[in-house]
């Protein structure tokens, strides 16, 4: 009996150990960045190869110019965040999560459709038939082929349109907002504050196209909105940088963008989307509402890009914006 008491307390330790094991690998996982090498490079960059977005002479084992290019059409052509970036996100589409598939990517595609509410077992890491089922039950409601397999399809909801995605009504602007949208537009043609190093988010400079300018008008006031969940707008997009003369590099919010040159940061006006809020940018990703700005007002946007010539090219366009929570 005691013999039998001790296996079955060794047991439950090595369950929980694994346990613990998976729980650490999920939240270690890492995004690829240009620069990066090593295994994952090299499987990434084989896979890249296979499906003919690099050739062979391209595998190098680091991730440089050829290999962010290759994500980047990879991203594109499925309709992924098209950043460059190997995230949860792209690696997940590429390895065509299936049952019996296991680690980090399975974890993490179950704990987003726990979050989805399509999900409701252990979250351990392993594909099997309640995993299935739950991917399943996410391609019916979004009319996706429906065959239980998280291919790049499935991806693009799942992370892409995840706020959608969450089955919760979203608000339709009310007029006060629809107003305030076109007031936007009559606003586009106001006077320009020439780039002379003054900084369009408190910390980093802001820099646009248009001649190196940023659009400011004293008059443009922005309403407080209860921004909920979900809710998805439209708004003018520039890009800034962490290095100019004068600026300190850390955002209204205590993040140092110096130190943290591959975080996903956006200056937004606090009346529109609150501070802190996690919000997701066409054509730049997921990211935190974590700065403001001086001419970022109402329904406008500065992103983060590590260099100035990324801030130039990025120029000023519009891009739909997502509050995820």
């Amino acid at each position: 009996m005691k013999l039998k008491l001790i296996i079955t307390s060794i047991g439950m330790c090595l369950m929980f150990i694994l346990l613990a094991q998976n729980l650490v690998e999920a939240q270690s996982f890492e995004q690829l960045h240009k620069g990066d090498e090593g295994e994952k490079v090299e499987w990434l960059q084989a896979e890249l190869a296979e499906l003919g977005y690099l050739e062979n002479d391209q595998l190098t084992n680091i991730i440089d110019e050829s290999t962010v290019e290759a994500i980047s059409q990879y991203q594109k052509d499925h309709g992924l965040s098209t950043d460059g970036v190997a995230g949860k996100q792209t690696i997940g589409s590429l390895k065509v999560l299936q049952e019996g598939s296991e680690g980090i990517l399975v974890y993490e595609l179950q704990r987003k459709l726990s979050d989805l509410n399509y999900y409701h077992s252990d979250i351990d890491g392993k594909y099997g038939p309640l995993t299935t089922a739950a991917v399943v039950s996410f391609q019916q409601k979004h009319q996706l082929m429906v065959d239980g397999i998280a291919g790049p399809q499935t991806h693009k909801y799942i992370y892409y349109n995840q706020a959608q995605a969450k089955q919760k009504p979203v608000t339709e602007p009310n007029s006060s907002d629809k107003a305030e949208e076109k007031e936007q537009d009559d606003l586009d043609e106001t006077a320009q504050v020439e780039n002379n190093g003054e900084a369009a988010s408190n910390s980093p400079q802001s820099i646009e196209a248009d001649d190196n300018s940023v659009k400011a008008s004293a008059s443009e006031e922005s309403e407080s909105v209860q921004v909920q969940e979900g809710k998805t707008m439209q708004m003018e997009a520039t890009a800034y940088t962490a290095y100019c003369n004068g600026c300190s590099g850390v955002t209204r919010t205590g993040i140092d963008l110096r130190a943290n040159p591959n975080q996903k940061v956006v200056a937004v006006d606090p009346a529109v989307i609150p501070l802190g809020s996690r919000v997701y940018v066409e054509g730049y990703g997921e990211a935190i509402a974590g700065d403001t700005g001086g001419a970022i007002k109402g329904h406008k946007i500065d992103l983060f890009v590590q260099t100035k010539d990324e801030a130039f090219s990025f120029g000023r366009r519009q891009v739909t914006v997502t509050v995820l929570e």
